[in-house]
Order: structure tokens, then C-alpha cells, then sequence
């Protein structure tokens, strides 16, 4: 995939505090992790990393907050200096965030290596169905949906630890590919 071609469709561009990306911070993530990363993923740090812009993608599965929306993409020294955060599973890390608590996952290691997903960092998973009526008077659909599947039993059962994760996409390619920019 053309990275740059990508990001200037979705109307993100480096940030103006961005620095030149060094192979050697990639290199440097990798042994922090233990892992190498997804190859279209390390690609795209290649290019620096640091990009701006608000993005939207749409969960592959009911949430409780609707579409993930993102407003900045981290470089690979962004991520190194979050890697001891308690939220995520220790198979991941966080590439990207955006307001209220968004985060965006990419899964290095397991059966779901390459998979990007969605953090929920204010838990809502957990919350009462009430605490989301007081808190949203104008309730999005896909909210509601959430809610009346989980009401019925019918949302699908999540491994340990990925209780607040939401899949988006099976590949960083694919991810980029179902991002649009509002």
C-alpha cells in the first residue's frame, strides 16, 4: 500500500512537531515488545509515523460508543513510552488515539497478530444501561443496538482481557482501507 497516498486521501499530515523516524525506533519498539511487528504496520512506521487528521472507522462488531474515531497516528518513540500501560492486553499496542478515551490497538503476537481494534478506555462495557441514558440523551443507533443485544444475551463472548477491545479491521492495510475522514 502507498502510505503517503493514503494519508493525503484521508487528510492527514505530519504533525508540525514530528521528527524523521529512525529504523533504529522501530528496532528499539521491537525489543521493547519481544516481537516483530506486523509487517504492514512496520511499514507504515517506516514513513514516520506522527500523522494528524480526524479519522472514523466502523467497529466489525457492536460497540458501546459507535464508530472509533482517531485523531492522530503515533510514531514508534509515542509508543515506546506507553508500553507499560495497564488497559491494553500485553499482546498489544497502542498506534493511534483520538478524544474521550479512544485508542486505537494493534495486536503483535497470538492468533490475532495484525488485528487492529478499538480500546474503550472509559470501560462502558461495564457500565448500567442507565449510566448510558443519563449520559446520552441523544443516543446513537448503533448505542442502542449495543445495548439491546447485550440485554438479550447476545453479544458475542470476549477472551480475557479484550473486554473493552472492539475489532476494526484484520490487517493495518485493511484498517487504513476502512478509514474515512469526516
Amino acid at each position: 500500500m502507498d502510505y503517503l497516498a493514503r494519508l493525503k486521501e484521508l487528510e492527514c499530515f505530519p504533525a508540525k512537531s514530528r521528527v524523521a523516524i529512525a529504523d533504529d525506533d522501530i528496532e528499539a519498539l521491537e525489543r521493547d515488545i519481544g516481537a516483530r511487528l506486523p509487517d504492514g504496520y512496520r511499514e507504515f512506521l517506516q514513513i514516520g509515523g506522527g500523522y494528524v487528521g480526524t479519522l472514523s472507522c466502523p467497529c466489525k462488531e457492536p460497540s458501546p460508543f459507535g464508530t472509533h474515531i482517531l485523531s492522530g497516528f503515533d510514531t514508534a518513540s509515542e509508543i515506546s513510552g506507553v508500553l507499560d500501560s495497564m488497559i491494553t492486553p500485553r499482546n498489544m499496542i497502542t498506534i493511534a488515539s483520538g478524544d474521550f478515551g479512544q485508542f486505537t490497538c494493534l495486536s503483535f503476537a497470538g492468533i490475532d497478530r495484525g488485528c487492529v481494534y478499538a480500546l474503550d478506555s472509559e470501560f462502558r462495557c461495564y457500565w448500567q444501561d442507565e449510566e448510558f441514558h443519563q449520559r446520552f440523551k441523544a443516543m446513537a443507533n448503533g448505542i442502542r443496538e449495543y445495548l439491546r443485544l447485550r440485554g438479550g444475551g447476545e453479544l458475542v463472548q470476549k477472551p480475557a482481557g479484550y473486554d473493552s477491545l472492539y475489532l476494526l479491521a484484520e490487517s493495518f492495510d485493511e484498517f487504513l482501507e476502512l478509514c474515512s475522514s469526516d
